[in-house]
């Protein structure tokens, strides 16, 4: 057979890069029809290579890390190409909407590892597997191939690797207790003689780096905070709790907030604009598409909730805890994290008084909810001023001085912060 090239294939409408986060197979590996063979990640979402061809690898010519460009040679193959172009891989079982990239955990390396009778079923070393199950056995330090499998047609279940892990559920070959250590298990006690440890800088936390980095150097930074008594807000939402419930549904208090962040900015445009410097032109943007901070194992990514006008408090409820749930799943699509107008930040449920969150440029204006707690404030009772237990909390915004005023920023706030203590005001918004 002659040798053949796998080239890096279109990962999306305007995508024309991405970063080869980790190859899944090596030099000398027998590949299948579809298997993944690496990760790319562009843009935030991470997507799986599958391989559109049977058999042997020959070289790997780009590196872990490496910037590849779309046509680039990533590999070199001798073996029978598919009638069809590599394209990432979807999801075996919940795919998102196929008009875009899925964002995907990685597979494990190919096993050589023969299954056991009655477990996993690999095909030439490969077994049938959800990415994020292969992720999730990955960094478990489980060997997917010695895993039981009870989904359809042989799959192994994320179910599956977690009762291999508690004991309940082996197969033949399995590996001895102790011979594995969890990698999210690691620990200072498990460095033995090594004081210092060296990790590759790549994947979500690079382009981290890259947007924060680029935010920095390009907008000119300023944070203004205030005090909000959150009390009304609070009642409101622990109400809104049993509705939600009864729904299926999760409800925080982030659609009060993205709803309260509307009807203000309404009536500051700015602060939902872009700064297009190509051509020297504020983007007023007349729809209100709010990303959301959400923390993941890999690191921060910023979903996006769209059009946040025209959806009530229970609809935006909803999307938050999907999109938030895809984002934990690594199962976020390129949809998922483009068009934002302006962002909100949420610290809270982690603590801290306040916090100065860096812009997610081109947006010129990001907003940060911090924790509600009780305090002793002095209230107005019957023409007396009286000490009162209320619920407070604190707002930031981060915002580019470049092209909003301190002035326009506080005079938002004020009106924002009108919603969240009066947040029945919210209904009267069209």
């Amino acid at each position: 057979m002659s040798m053949s090239e796998l080239k890096l294939p279109e990962l999306g409408e305007g995508v024309h890069e991405g970063e080869l986060v980790k190859w899944l197979i090596k030099v000398g590996d027998v590949v299948k029809d579809d298997q993944p063979v690496c990760e790319i990640m562009t843009d935030k979402a991470t997507v799986e290579l599958p391989a559109p061809f049977h058999g042997k690898v020959l070289s790997i010519n780009a590196k872990e890390g490496e910037t590849v460009k779309v046509g680039q040679t990533m590999l070199t193959y001798e073996g029978a190409g598919a009638a069809k172009s590599a394209a990432p891989a979807a999801a075996h079982s919940h795919a998102p909407a196929a008009h875009a990239p899925v964002p995907m955990a990685a597979a494990a390396p190919a096993a050589q590892a023969p299954a056991a009778t009655g477990g996993s079923i690999a095909i030439g070393g490969h077994v049938q597997a959800a990415p994020s199950t292969r992720r999730f056995a990955r960094e478990s330090g489980v060997d997917i191939t010695q895993v039981q499998a009870s989904g359809p047609a042989g799959r192994v279940m994320r179910e599956d690797v977690e009762k291999f892990l508690t004991g309940g559920s082996k197969g033949a070959g399995a590996m001895a207790a102790g011979s594995a250590t969890p990698v999210m298990a690691r620990g200072m006690g498990n460095w033995g003689g090594n004081l210092e440890e060296r990790v590759p800088f790549k994947g979500l936390r690079k382009k981290i780096s890259e947007k924060m980095r680029l935010s920095k150097d390009k907008a000119a930074h300023f944070t203004y905070v205030e005090e909000a008594d959150a009390t009304a807000l609070v009642e409101l939402r622990t109400q809104a709790k049993e509705v939600a419930a009864k729904q299926g549904i999760k409800i925080t208090y982030l659609p009060f907030v993205m709803k309260a962040m509307v009807a203000a900015a309404k009536q500051f445009p700015v602060l939902n604009a872009t700064y297009d410097e190509s051509t020297q032109e504020l983007v007023y943007k007349k729809y209100f598409n709010i990303g959301l901070s959400v923390q993941t194992d890999d690191g921060l990514t910023a979903p996006v909730i769209k059009n946040v006008e025209s959806k009530s408090i229970l609809q935006i409820a909803k999307e938050i805890q999907e999109v938030v749930d895809r984002a934990r799943a690594k199962k976020l699509t390129m949809d998922d994290l483009t068009g934002g107008t302006i962002t909100l930040t949420n610290a809270g449920s982690i603590g801290g008084l306040f916090a100065t969150p860096i812009i997610n440029y081109p947006e010129v204006a990001i907003v940060g909810l911090n924790k509600i707690f009780r305090k002793p404030v002095v209230r107005e009772v019957n023409g007396r001023e009286e000490i009162v237990i209320r619920d407070w909390t604190y707002f930031s915004i981060s915002l580019d001085h470049r092209v909003v005023d301190g002035a326009i920023a506080a005079e938002f706030m004020k009106l924002m912060i009108k919603y969240i203590e009066n947040p029945t005001l919210l209904v009267l918004e069209a």
